[in-house]
């Protein structure tokens, strides 16, 4: 393939930015409704955020069953917990690697659960991404959700994780992943297959990162977006 083609089809992908309006945002009761649950249910906070090509599911790290993600061990004085799959070759090289992003989307390719303690503020954290959507959830759908992450971490005949690196002082831990990433199945495929799991109504064929935020637009409140 020509890098004139490549270059634009690989941005395309990777950088398309959801076109979202933070006024344009549901309500509680609508929120509620879209998961299902009833007015005595305890609902906790989950968010999805962008930053750059990077997409994640974050998590207040006090919400986190350990027994269900015995991962947060590592996490376990930070306030949120930033969790991300995706290509293992791109996901960990320092930068943007026109290469590794051409080879992750047009190659079926081994994939990591990268898993960021964030010990800062978390309106810091939303300072520095570019689009931030806030979800409520009740318990037993955070479970699934949870379930549906730690499932998602590679583990031997013993259960055990693999460890593949960390980086920025041991705050960001990359594991091992279950599946292939390739063009239709991205780190968005992911985020909205196992949100759909946990009860959110919204559609699961993604691939884009524009279809991704606006599909959790219509059930969330969209914070901020750039």
């Amino acid at each position: 393939m020509n890098n004139l083609v490549i270059f634009p089809v690989i941005f395309f992908f990777l950088h398309t930015s959801p076109k979202l309006s933070v006024s344009a945002m549901p309500g509680l009761d609508e929120q509620i409704d879209s998961i299902g649950v009833t007015s005595s249910d305890t609902l906790k906070t989950i968010y999805l955020i962008k930053q750059r090509w990077h997409t994640a599911v974050v998590f207040h790290t006090k919400d986190v069953d350990s027994m269900i993600f015995p991962e947060a061990k590592y996490f376990h004085s930070a306030e949120l917990i930033d969790i991300g799959w995706g290509d293992e070759e791109f996901y960990q090289h320092p930068g943007f690697d026109w290469e590794l992003a051409y080879r992750a989307l047009f190659h079926s390719t081994p994939s990591t659960l990268r898993v960021e303690g964030i010990y800062f503020s978390k309106q810091k954290y939303f300072d520095i991404s570019e689009i931030v959507i806030e979800l409520k959830i009740n318990n037993e759908q955070l479970n699934i959700l949870l379930n549906a992450v730690s499932e998602t971490i590679w583990k031997d005949e013993n259960g055990d994780h693999k460890i593949l690196s960390t980086q920025g002082l041991d705050r960001v831990i990359f594991f091992k992943a279950n599946n292939d990433y390739h063009l239709f199945n991205t780190c968005n495929t992911w985020l909205a297959k196992n949100l759909k799991q946990a009860g959110f109504d919204i559609e699961d064929d993604i691939i884009l990162t524009e279809q991704l935020f606006n599909e959790a637009a219509k059930v969330g409140k969209v914070l901020k977006a750039e």
